[in-house]
């Protein structure tokens, strides 16, 4: 079962006790909406923002405050892509949590959740049972895996990979361009590749194009201008090595 939600423009549900008696509060126009029980049905707050063609999953909830489907709004000077977008896509179980917005051409993977107050922007890709923390923003074209855990407050830089059970601490910042803007329509930019179970420690910094490998580990604080080797520890500013993650410490330990 999936809900499809339809809007010109928006649509919004209300709160009957905030409108005035003689004006019926506006509904959600709701279309290939399949009848449930209550114990599996998509739970939708009474007040959210929604554009057209946003396809729900079975089980899926949607909190208070969430905007659906939202259109990418570019910079005249942005040099993102302008493509046509695809519908967002909330899959089976997903929460979006309270006044996140997801952008149209995003998909949510099953039993995700986006938490309160996050932006994840058109394109993304969330996987399966990740968590993406209270007011992190996933920018545009990120790749992110199953079981992936994003503490609140990190900024995930467009054309960013995570790969599958990885860990990143709160106000961990990517970065996708050395020249910071000065640059051509062709000019690089890339955002950071982490490999599948590494750990970014709050407060890290990683330098566009970095590659952290399988396993390895990045202390709070450190400025990542170099890849990191699989199953490295790596700390400081500029971060260095200082040993490798011990067996006892690698996932398989902890799953």
């Amino acid at each position: 079962m999936m809900l499809v939600v339809v809007a010109t423009g928006c649509s919004r549900t209300s709160d009957p006790k905030t409108q005035p008696a003689t004006t019926p509060p506006p509904q959600p126009r709701v279309i290939a909406a399949t009848a449930c029980t209550t114990t599996a049905c998509t739970k939708i707050a009474r007040r959210f923002i929604n554009d057209a063609g946003t396809v729900v999953g079975e089980g899926a909830r949607i909190q208070d405050n969430v905007v659906l489907g939202k259109p990418v709004v570019l910079g005249a000077r942005s040099s993102a892509p302008r493509d046509r977008l695809d519908p967002l896509v909330v899959g089976e179980g997903a929460t979006v949590c309270a006044g996140a917005v997801v952008l149209a051409g995003a998909r949510i993977g099953a039993r995700a959740v986006v938490g309160d107050q996050a932006h994840v922007r058109e394109r993304a890709e969330i996987g399966e049972e990740t968590v993406v923390g209270r007011g992190s923003a996933i920018d545009n074209d990120v790749r992110i895996g199953a079981r992936v855990r994003i503490q609140s407050g990190c900024y995930i830089t467009a054309y960013t990979t995570i790969e599958d059970d990885v860990f990143v601490a709160p106000c961990v910042t990517t970065t996708h361009a050395h020249t910071m803007s000065r640059h051509g329509p062709d000019g690089p930019i890339v955002g950071a590749t982490l490999r599948r179970a590494c750990r970014v420690g709050a407060g890290a910094v990683l330098l566009p194009g970095i590659e952290v490998g399988e396993e390895a580990f990045v202390a709070a604080g450190a400025v990542v201008t170099k890849d990191v080797p699989a199953r490295a520890v790596v700390v400081g500013v500029p971060a260095r090595q200082i040993r490798e993650v011990p067996d006892e410490d690698l996932i398989e330990r902890w799953v």
